[in-house]
């Protein structure tokens, strides 16, 4: 029997591999090696090798490799990009900022997949790094809508009050200030909510670092208080007197009521809240006055403002200077109040100049038909009177005078006296018959 199996032995073992070249060969003929790829996105590992050096990183460019690799075309199928784990180790990061790309496959693909023929493009991935910076911002909360109608926002407790930034110091140095925005539109009751810090810029715009920062806690606990409230009218009390030729023309507030919170028996009392301070004293004024009032400070006992923006109130006095405007009025087409009608007027110049006083406003507005303008003749004698006119102008307005004119006042001749006269001239100049 050995006889038999060692005759012709090398023809036996050329034959076995001889069949398996022609059995590989239809393998793969019918399903066939191929090279195929994925994108993965690199983790970065170890961060905590910079944390403890105090540097903060940044990754340059993108965070995604293209893995390729080879694999049966029957399995192409099975390979997904989740199969692969692309990863940079930071413990092999150094001053050139290239730390390599590591590419594993998941065990249960690893008979799928040529291990020794994965590989990633780049091969690197380029770490930038920067001083780190912690630092610490106290919390600004904002409000969004109103309560609803009858209830007023009352205080709202972030939990903590302050967050802490850490990241690379000039994303730090953008950071202006750290705020939460919270929605109160038609609340009617105490709410405790749960919001996520926003940061801002100088110019107040919200800032979108990503995951370029951390922020600790990165959620905020929020209880805010909605009390009922009663808006109150408020009335500020103006006094004194601005200087001469200047006038007082009225008060400008965006305040024109206050949410005020208090027992009710007080509340059914207030319905005005009148301000008296020496800041609204306008003596001597020559110029609009700009003050700022704390109206909390003027409230009833058991009454309290809601919110802050009532803690600096600003309010404007204006003062307006006077000018003074010239009318001419036409003295012959005057209507006249007290005239004999047996008598003729005359005066010794066409017009008279009037002088108005007032705010530059008030007298664009006015026109000569406006003044109300009346000659008072009212007993005059014949000869010359000194004229009189009696003007009504709109409120507000003042006349200061008019150029001064003669009023000459001469009887009618009656007119049979002057036919008998003309009578009498005629029959003398005939003579006797």
């Amino acid at each position: 029997m050995k006889e038999k199996l060692l005759n012709n032995l090398g023809l036996k073992v050329a034959s076995l591999v001889l069949a398996f070249a022609v059995w590989m060969a239809i393998v793969n003929i019918s399903n066939p090696i191929i090279d195929d790829s994925q994108s993965v996105t690199v983790e970065i590992r170890n961060t905590e090798v910079l944390a403890a050096r105090n540097l903060a990183y940044e990754i340059e460019g993108k965070d995604v490799v293209t893995v390729s690799y080879q694999v049966r075309t029957r399995d192409r199928s099975l390979v997904k990009a989740s199969d692969f784990h692309a990863y940079a180790d930071l413990k092999d990061y150094n001053v050139t900022g290239a730390v390599p790309i590591t590419v594993e496959i998941n065990k249960d693909k690893e008979n799928l997949v040529k291990s020794d023929a994965i590989t990633a493009k780049p091969m690197v991935i380029r770490i930038v790094t920067e001083a780190l910076q912690r630092k610490q911002f106290d919390l600004q909360v904002n409000t969004k809508g109103t309560p609803e109608e009858g209830y007023a926002l009352g205080i709202i407790n972030p939990t903590p009050s302050f967050v802490t930034v850490e990241g690379r110091s000039t994303l730090i140095g953008q950071i202006s200030r750290i705020g939460v925005e919270v929605d109160v539109n038609n609340a009617n009751a105490d709410m405790d909510v749960k919001v996520t810090p926003i940061l801002y810029d100088a110019n107040g715009n919200k800032l979108d670092l990503g995951n370029k920062v951390t922020v600790n806690p990165h959620e905020i606990e929020c209880h805010i208080s909605i009390l009922k409230a009663k808006n109150i009218a408020v009335n500020f009390e103006v006094s004194g007197a601005v200087a001469g030729g200047y006038r007082y023309t009225g008060l400008e507030s965006s305040v024109k009521s206050v949410p005020v919170v208090g027992t009710k028996s007080v509340l059914a009392s207030l319905s005005a809240l009148s301000i008296t301070s020496d800041k609204l004293n306008i003596d001597g004024a020559t110029a609009d006055k700009v003050v700022e009032l704390d109206l909390s400070q003027y409230l009833p006992p058991n009454t309290t403002v809601v919110g802050n923006e009532y803690k600096n109130v600003k309010v404007k006095l204006k003062v307006e200077p006077l000018v003074t405007k010239v009318f001419s009025l036409d003295l012959d087409t005057l209507d006249k109040k007290g005239m004999d009608a047996d008598s003729n007027y005359t005066f010794d110049k066409e017009t008279s100049d009037v002088t108005v006083r007032g705010l530059k406003e008030d007298l664009d507005s006015l026109d000569v038909k406006k003044l109300g303008a009346i000659l008072d003749v009212t007993n005059f004698h014949p000869g010359q009177n000194q004229g009189i006119l009696k003007l009504e102008i709109p409120g507000g307005l003042e006349v200061v005078g008019y150029t001064p004119f003669i009023v000459v006042l001469a009887h009618k001749e009656p007119a049979n006296t002057a036919v008998e006269s003309s009578t009498a001239s005629t029959t003398e100049a005939a003579g006797p018959q």
